[in-house]
């Protein structure tokens, strides 16, 4: 065999027995066919592009809290692994390079990547730049890599309408206003002060939020004066607020009110301070019929 057949036979050899590396499958809206959408209301501000044949990429603006970003798969991801995040510069941007902006982890399912608040707003102002955010990571199985690219086009439009809706959310949410302590002064049940704003906002948000079914409403007192007295003020308590809501707009069959007197202290009635706490009326929103009765 001559030397240059046998250089031939070892580099093809070498070739070979190299490991293959890959190419990203890529996924994202052409040029005719991308559109960010937006889903507006006082509880959320939902804006998203649909990639084809991968699933949604979606920007959340929920009420009372930050925004996120995620990646909803139309298929789930069989294992956790990493993502990284990258910018890249559209066709028509030359002289500008692709950029790696960072790694982040990912978890199974059809929604492996969650970001948060600051590279979400990263992600926004990429957009509106008209740069073009990547996202390379695991697909499906563990040897595939995909690329999901967030297309730039037409987002400034869906922008504008996304900062309007944001504008308007409303100021708290499920999460923040699920349990609500009302507390009062001695012998003290008629509402007022800053009890009158927590219930307008009560009542406010459960016009908006459909998934509300129901409202308990439970009345209670400290242990001073007699036991009968402290039974009929907690249900003095409770009923005003019931009153209240009712008032406001919520379906009465909504709202179950009880009161326990004295009998259900939060705290030892040992000192001014924890009398202060147990004079209360608890007011509780539920989403399901399932009630905890340790409440």
């Amino acid at each position: 065999m001559n030397v240059t057949l046998l250089w031939k036979v070892l580099i093809i050899s070498v070739v070979l027995m190299m490991p293959l590396t890959l190419k990203a499958t890529e996924f994202g809206a052409s040029l005719e066919t991308a559109q960010w959408h937006l889903d507006p209301s006082p509880l959320e501000c939902r804006l998203w592009q649909q990639v084809p044949d991968y699933g949604e990429v979606v920007f959340l603006r929920q009420s009372g809290q930050n925004l996120q970003f995620y990646m909803e798969s139309e298929r789930a991801a069989i294992s956790n692994g990493e993502a990284e995040i990258k910018v890249i510069a559209p066709l028509w941007r030359t002289g500008i390079r692709d950029k790696s902006i960072a790694t982040v982890k990912l978890i199974k399912g059809k929604r492996p990547l969650t970001l948060d608040d600051k590279w979400a707003n990263w992600f926004l102002d990429e957009l509106y730049d008209g740069m073009n955010p990547a996202i390379e990571l695991l697909g499906w199985h563990n040897d595939k890599k995909l690329r999901v690219d967030v297309s730039p086009v037409n987002f400034q439009d869906a922008y504008a309408g996304y900062l309007s809706c944001v504008a308007g959310l409303f100021p708290s949410n499920f999460e923040k206003l699920r349990h609500s302590t009302l507390n009062y002064r001695t012998d003290k049940w008629r509402i007022r002060g800053k009890l009158l704003k927590r219930l307008d906002l009560l009542a406010r948000y459960i016009e908006l939020d459909t998934e509300v079914e129901h409202i308990y409403v439970d009345g209670y007192a400290d242990n001073e004066g007699r036991r009968g007295h402290n039974w009929e003020l907690s249900r003095l308590r409770a009923r005003a607020v019931q009153r209240y809501l009712e008032h406001s707009g919520v379906d009465p069959s909504m709202i179950t009110m009880r009161f326990h007197g004295e009998t259900r202290p939060l705290v030892r009635n040992s000192n001014k301070s924890n009398m202060a706490k147990n004079r209360r009326v608890f007011v509780q929103l539920v989403k399901t019929e399932v009630w905890n009765q340790k409440t």
